[in-house]
């Protein structure tokens, strides 16, 4: 019969086969123990900020998780908000390019020369406005698209995709500027002002031509 040290170090030799040291081996990955030991971390800091809450991880983990959850939906309605107000469509929606009925009722090529007057003064962003506005006139005497003061940029622009398919972009692009200039109170630049106003003369003049 094993005396007392000797079963206690054939045991000890049991213990140390690699067969029984397996279920003492930590299987997690880098993740899981970094998991483990931050909500351990946080349950005692918990513990010590609120000495009667539980002092477990698994009270720890959860409200970990749900301030992962907040911090993720805070998150999502920044970038829903930036994009909301970064997204040239967005802005085309909701903005009308006519603001009042008397812009309304001048004919396009009153526009056009009150745009010319605005350049030679070097008020681009004016110049910009009323070009726009002359140029979204002529559209619509050639029935292009149907000027009311309370439609968008975005349903001209709609109409002029069923009618013109290869204005619309221009149209569109030449919109953004308008928005920038009237809306985003911007400083329109000069050489940005000119490339619009060439190819949009164009337009107006090959109007004048065919009348």
């Amino acid at each position: 019969m094993l005396t007392e040290p000797e079963a206690r170090e054939q045991l000890e030799e049991i213990l140390d086969q690699q067969e029984y040291q397996v279920y003492y081996a930590d299987t997690r990955n880098t993740l899981q123990i970094w998991w483990d030991e931050f909500k351990a971390w946080l349950a005692d800091l918990l513990s010590r900020l609120f000495p009667s809450m539980e002092n477990t991880s698994g009270t720890a983990g959860n409200i970990m998780i749900l301030v992962i959850i907040l911090v993720i939906v805070i998150l999502g309605a920044f970038v829903i908000t930036y994009l909301a107000k970064n997204n040239p469509f967005g802005r085309n929606k909701k903005n009308k390019p006519f603001q009042s009925g008397v812009e309304l009722e001048w004919s396009f090529q009153q526009h056009v020369n009150e745009a010319k007057k605005f350049e030679e003064v070097g008020d681009f962003s004016l110049a910009t406005r009323h070009l726009f506005l002359g140029l979204l006139l002529n559209f619509h005497e050639r029935q292009w698209l149907e000027a009311k003061i309370w439609k968008t940029n975005w349903e001209y622009y709609d109409e002029l995709r069923r009618e013109q398919k290869e204005l619309a972009q221009f149209f569109f692009d030449f919109a953004l500027l308008f928005d920038r200039a009237t809306y985003g109170k911007q400083k329109i630049e000069k050489d940005d002002y000119l490339s619009f106003r060439d190819i949009a003369l164009k337009w107006l003049n090959d109007a004048q031509q065919e009348i």
